[in-house]
């Protein structure tokens, strides 16, 4: 991987073809620039160059937006479909187990010996069986209601996006809409069956989505002011 080292950062270099142009990008990973395949390396350093202070900003900011890890004690608030739920730890003689009743996230353990880890390792799998149920069967009820089929639904792990569409139709959610309100995971649904049919983001493409979800603007905006939160940090022992 090349790097170009900045004025106390440093910048991955991702090269392609298709590129035109130069972009700089930052999220959680850090700082890249996207440049066409064959530009000289000095352009892209001049380029960074001038943007330094605007990185430094946005570095910045994604670190003043990291989520607080959770935890995993008792009585500590999770979220799911946009509600908030409270942990409450049950002893129990039995490996970790979640269930969802009312108001509570309840984990039953043997909480003498199952170690924060455990109990971290029950609810992010918890969460993730639950994404998968739901995720699938809205894709499936709003498929029907707006006649755009997948050709598959996958929901997985993603760092840095909500969801992707192949050319043939196969789509992947990020299990982490379920921490957001429904209409979120609603618009990204939405997003990616729009993509069965126009497969880029041209003017065409947003004018489906609008026609199928009239408040994406809304819901695109949450998502980036809000995005960042919507995680269950693993327990990481000192």
């Amino acid at each position: 991987m090349q790097i170009i080292q900045g004025d106390g950062f440093t910048v991955k270099i991702v090269r392609s073809p298709r590129r035109k142009s130069l972009a700089i990008k930052v999220n959680q990973d850090g700082a890249s620039i996207h440049i066409p395949s064959k530009l000289p390396l000095h352009f892209a350093e001049t380029f960074i160059s001038k943007k330094s202070a605007w990185i430094k900003t946005k570095l910045k900011q994604q670190c003043d937006r990291e989520p607080i890890p959770k935890q995993f004690v008792d009585g500590e608030s999770f979220s799911l479909l946009g509600k908030t739920y409270t942990l409450q730890l049950t002893d129990d003689m039995t490996k970790p187990t979640i269930t969802l009743t009312n108001d509570t996230l309840t984990c039953r353990a043997k909480l003498e010996t199952a170690s924060k880890t455990a109990i971290s390792a029950a609810v992010i799998a918890w969460y993730k069986n639950y994404a998968t149920d739901y995720l699938c069967l809205r894709t499936q009820q709003i498929s029907s209601q707006i006649n755009l089929n997948a050709t598959s639904v996958t929901v997985k792990t993603y760092r840095a996006r909500w969801g992707s569409c192949t050319i043939r139709g196969d789509i992947q959610l990020n299990w982490k809409l379920i921490l957001a309100p429904a209409e979120i995971s609603d618009y990204v649904i939405i997003h990616e069956l729009c993509h069965t049919l126009q497969h880029n983001h041209s003017p065409q493409f947003w004018q489906l989505v609008s026609q199928h979800c009239p408040n994406y603007k809304q819901a695109r905006l949450w998502l980036k002011e809000n995005g960042h939160s919507l995680t269950v940090e693993p327990y990481k022992p000192n």
